[in-house]
């Protein structure tokens, strides 16, 4: 009997972490929607005065001729023939510089652990479908937006990379899910993603605020689902903390490179919201990481039976 009202009392106290840990991923998703919203009302109401800050920020950037791809003439002269090396604004923009390349060269890599660790294992448990879609969107849609802007490549290119890494990962859901995914929905999803980038292609200028806009509510939509499904199993699966890491890092680093580069109000509330949610997703690692490890072990060895 005493053994009885204690499974019950744990299961009951389970029940109540697990409906305020959902409390907490809603209500951290209900804020970002509220912000998302504020953001294109806003945007919506100075569209032509944003336009032409954006035209200028992007001349001025292009108009530019960089040194050794880091250095602007002025911040070379200053540097090397001045020796004025606590020149603020230059140093701004040289770490800028650095850490784009840096980021870039990270991205070669970035979700390579999450795609050796899926192949290794040919397994892909405690991994949401809905977020990797999402994420092809995402990164298709942010590559697309800096296309027709006509941005720097040094403060994107990181996207079109990582796009290409997530089709791959999707590739490997496919192949690896239990249930298997129908051929319809892969042949539905591929259509979509098609007709998508075409639309996306032909916005007009004066709308294409709204390409980095939607970005912000489908970053949410790509990492909220997996959040849940962390929370509700109690460990995060075959998800790669490395990958996690550096996409935390990474879009710490960008908030950085856009306010010194384009300054781009709509890439930085994008970016703000990229690093709550990917902050959240290394928290969870971290803190199912025993659970996890016991999670996959158990996935191994009923394979093996």
């Amino acid at each position: 009997m005493v053994i009885l009202i204690e499974r019950f009392a744990v299961k009951k106290l389970c029940g109540k972490m697990m409906t305020r840990s959902t409390a907490i991923v809603t209500g951290v998703a209900a804020v970002c929607m509220v912000l998302c919203s504020l953001l294109v009302a806003a945007e919506e109401a100075n569209v032509m005065e944003q336009e032409q800050l954006i035209v200028e920020a992007t001349s001025g950037a292009e108009q530019k001729e960089l040194i050794f791809g880091v250095f602007t003439p002025e911040c070379f002269d200053a540097f090397v023939n001045k020796h004025d090396f606590v020149n603020v604004p230059c140093i701004k923009l040289v770490i800028s510089k650095l850490l784009s390349y840096a980021i870039i060269t990270g991205s070669l890599i970035l979700k390579l652990p999450q795609i050796l660790k899926i192949i290794s294992a040919k397994d892909v448990t405690g991994l949401t479908p809905a977020s990797f879609y999402m994420e092809v969107v995402l990164y298709l849609s942010s590559t697309v937006y800096n296309v027709l802007r006509g941005y720097p490549l040094s403060t994107w290119a990181e996207n079109a990379v990582v796009l290409v890494q997530n089709v791959v990962l999707v590739l490997l859901l496919w192949t690896y899910y239990t249930p298997r995914i129908a051929i319809s929905t892969r042949v539905t999803l591929f259509v979509t993603v098609s007709a998508l980038t075409a639309g996306m292609l032909m916005v007009p200028p004066e709308l294409q605020w709204l390409l980095a806009s939607a970005g912000i509510p489908v970053s949410i939509f790509a990492r909220i689902p997996q959040i849940i499904s962390n929370f509700k199993q109690g460990h995060t699966g075959q998800l790669a903390f490395i990958t996690l890491f550096l996409n935390f890092g990474g879009s710490v680093a960008r908030l950085f490179t856009t306010l010194q580069e384009t300054g781009d109000v709509v890439q930085l509330a994008g970016y703000g919201v990229a690093i709550l949610l990917n902050g959240t997703l290394v928290s969870q690692v971290l803190i199912y990481w025993n659970a996890t490890n016991k999670a996959l072990a158990q996935s191994a060895k009923k394979k093996a039976q």
